[in-house]
């Protein structure tokens, strides 16, 4: 047979398989509208989907079905298909950095006047949120949920070594003089397993706390290459490889795979080799799982070491409508769901991090669930750091988060612990590789240029100040960790 019939009768058969599919899919057999949610593939998901769709019958809303998608989780797919015009109908962004750069594209939908008067504006969530909700009065997301990562501490980890519980708050020196005590008597001469006093620390937490942002005031320069970075990298090396408080990523990568939502860590927290377990709320969905087969953890919470000025991760899953969907207005109403308290204390009960509306934490079930008495005051320790001391990470707008992240944590971190870099170099490496990607940006967009250009003689002017003595405007500062930082060393009015 001629090639040319085979390849017309084969594209026949798969253009005809093409629509067999599409006519079967699950959105042509439902008899409402579908609306599609790109997100992750926590277990918890599936149940909110069906409350979604009770709320909306309880109330008389319009009726939807609402499909996961939990393939298509992922930044880069969601620029592709929402280019192509072929995008799910709400997204979730993981910060507001991936928020930013999906609005800057033009993907995503306005919901600020649906937000104003379905009941899911920035006054429905957290303070430290509200700042970076609204983009020049525009609004993209609503969050899913809110978290801060924070210490999770098995109490009888440290009972079995004779260890006090860790405190609440804690310095470097505390952290380091508590960890090596812990270490020595859990690992005498000939053990096998090794004991670790923590998982891991977060470096941009800890620069913070000594008053070093990624960014500097206005977020148009990198200033990484500063001493007090150097000084976290000294203290992370010291801690993983001299002091053995932390695992090295060898150590990490021999650790066997285990099932489970959040893998081979949970349960090395659940069997004592991690003392304690540097994560979010949210580690309550796997803890509560070990609860009903092994038994409960007594548990205890406790925040990140400090150098001078305490601080956590403030983190959002937020959900975002696609500019291209058909269905913009129906998935306005889920978004109105997530500011409902019928969410909202589904968060609270299910412990997927911390809800998006604060004042679904004084309750009851949140801050002592009665089923769960192991975590009696754990959940409020999270809900406390959110409040106090919590500040989202800061994102530059002439750079990619995703870059920042690759930079700084795939090249100059892990140069710097596989002994590719010294600490110095590795600090210079990640400044002068994100402000060349910043002036690569700004050089190729004309938009950029401006926004960039505006923002230097901002920057100008803090300086200027800064160096008179005098207190900077907090309108000036674009940073969320400078405005918090300013405002607390009394530098701002």
């Amino acid at each position: 047979m001629d090639w040319k019939y085979s390849f017309l009768i084969g594209l026949a058969l798969l253009l005809a398989a093409s629509a067999l599919t599409e006519v079967n899919l699950p959105s042509h057999r439902s008899r409402y509208p579908v609306l599609h949610w790109t997100t992750d593939d926590n277990p918890e998901r599936i149940s909110q989907v069906a409350h979604f769709e009770r709320w909306l019958r309880r109330h008389h809303y319009p009726k939807v079905t609402l499909r996961l998608d939990f393939a298509n989780n992922d930044m880069s797919k969601d620029i592709i298909q929402g280019v192509s015009g072929d995008a799910d109908d709400l997204m979730d962004m993981y910060g507001f950095g991936e928020m930013n750069f999906l609005a800057q594209c033009g993907l995503l939908y306005n919901v600020a006047p649906a937000a104003r008067n379905m009941g899911f504006d920035a006054s429905k969530t957290w303070p430290a949120l509200r700042p970076d909700l609204l983009t020049n009065g525009k609004q993209y997301v609503f969050p899913d949920n809110v978290d801060t990562a924070l210490y999770w501490v098995n109490q009888a980890t440290f009972r079995r070594y004779h260890q006090p519980i860790p405190p609440r708050t804690w310095t470097f020196a505390q952290f380091q003089r508590r960890g090596l005590a812990l270490v020595r008597a859990a690992n005498p001469p000939g053990a096998t397993e090794p004991v670790f006093f923590a998982n891991s620390v977060n470096t941009g937490v800890m620069r913070r706390s000594l008053g070093l942002s990624a960014f500097n005031e206005t977020l148009t320069r990198c200033i990484l290459n500063d001493p007090r970075y150097i000084r976290v990298l000294r203290l992370m090396y010291r801690w993983t490889f001299v002091d053995h408080l932390l695992p090295t990523p060898a150590q990490q990568a021999s650790f066997a795979t285990q099932e489970g939502y959040g893998g081979a860590g949970f349960q090395l927290f659940n069997s004592g080799q991690y003392a304690m377990f540097y994560v979010g709320r949210y580690m309550l969905i796997q803890l509560r799982k070990f609860y009903r087969t092994t038994g409960r953890i007594p548990l205890a919470v406790s925040d990140p070491p400090y150098g001078e000025f305490p601080n956590s991760s403030l983190d959002m899953r937020g959900a975002a409508i696609y500019i291209g969907s058909p269905h913009k207005q129906l998935a306005e109403y889920f978004l109105a769901y997530l500011a409902s308290r019928t969410y909202n204390m589904q968060i609270v009960r299910d412990g997927d991090a911390e809800p998006p509306n604060p004042i679904y934490t004084r309750t009851r079930e949140f801050l002592n669930p009665p089923q769960y008495p192991n975590e009696a005051g754990c959940s409020g320790a999270f809900a406390h750091a959110c409040a106090t001391i919590a500040i989202p990470f800061a994102y530059s707008p002439f750079v990619q988060a995703a870059t920042v992240q690759r930079i700084v944590n795939g090249q100059a971190e892990t140069g710097f612990i596989a002994g590719i870099y010294t600490a110095r170099q590795a600090a210079q490496l990640a400044a002068e590789r994100i402000n060349q990607r910043i002036a690569d940006n700004v050089r190729s967009s004309p938009r950029l240029r401006r926004l960039y250009a505006k923002l230097r003689r901002r920057q100008n002017r803090i300086d200027r100040l800064r160096r008179a003595g005098k207190k900077v405007p907090l309108p000036l500062i674009a940073n969320p960790f400078y405005r918090r930082y300013y405002a607390w060393k009394g530098w701002a009015n």
